[in-house]
């Protein structure tokens, strides 16, 4: 179960949210209608490198592994121009159709999410049926504490879609520290659902995409290996990740002042 919210963050609280504003390279927005685009990328996640202060902020604060902003290829085209489209969520624009040439030389990594076992084809509709929804900007702000179920900041759109066996095997990674303890966060509250909030990074570090910093090139495709959740991080590396996300919060305490 979601928490439900009632009132947004104060014109101040915003300003100094760590929320990519900085506008596309292409503002011009598909209108479709969708077709399908016969290309068999339908359910690709898309992680981007940050591309602005926000950005690298972003990266920073939830475990440093290079990126800042997730899309999912819907495996559709804008049918009045033959553009392919993904989905994506914006601060200014909500949970919207963008095309996929919109961020120019911006690198991001692909990964073929079928590859990984999942149901592309349900995982798309779910999406899909968040088109139009408004951007949580509590839930930015907030790492996922506050949560408005009617509106969604872009991992969201992946990580409510999720099947439950996923999102417990992630929750494993987590607690064994094979992922940074700030790119998962769970939040679990007496007699309600578990619901996780999970980071660009965090689904960068759990499919074994290369570190964001290896990128040079947009559309760069990489193949899923999903952490093993059997698994526990060594000692040293447990030790590090906790040292570093105690130092990060205390930043984030500081920086949110």
């Amino acid at each position: 179960m979601k928490m439900r919210l009632h009132r947004t963050p104060s014109p101040r609280r915003l300003r100094k949210a760590r929320i990519d504003r900085e506008p596309p390279t292409n503002r011009v927005k598909p209108t479709g209608p969708f077709e399908p685009s016969g290309r068999g990328h339908a359910g690709d996640l898309l992680l981007f490198v940050p591309r602005n202060t926000p950005g690298y902020f972003i990266d920073t604060l939830t475990g440093g592994h290079g990126y800042a902003h997730v899309a999912v290829d819907s495996g559709e085209v804008d049918a009045p121009t033959g553009r392919r489209v993904w989905i994506e969520a914006m601060m200014d624009d909500g949970v919207r159709y963008a095309f996929q040439d919109e961020y120019g030389d911006r690198p991001f990594v692909r990964i073929p999410l079928g590859r990984a076992g999942l149901d592309v084809e349900a995982l798309c509709a779910c999406i899909k049926a968040m088109v139009g929804q408004g951007y949580d900007d509590s839930e930015a702000l907030t790492l996922g504490i506050l949560d408005n179920p009617a509106r969604q900041i872009c991992s969201d759109l992946v990580t409510n879609c999720l099947p439950e066996p996923l999102c417990a095997d992630i929750l494993a990674c987590y607690r064994s520290t094979l992922l940074h303890p700030l790119a998962v966060v769970p939040h679990e509250r007496a007699n309600q659902q578990l619901r996780l909030f999970i980071s660009p990074n965090g689904f960068a570090e759990y499919l074994g995409a290369p570190h964001g910093g290896k990128l040079h090139r947009p559309d760069q495709p990489a193949e899923p290996h999903p952490l093993d959740s059997r698994r526990r991080a060594r000692l040293l590396r447990r030790m590090w990740r906790h040292g570093d996300a105690f130092f990060l919060r205390m930043l984030r305490v500081l920086t949110s002042l």
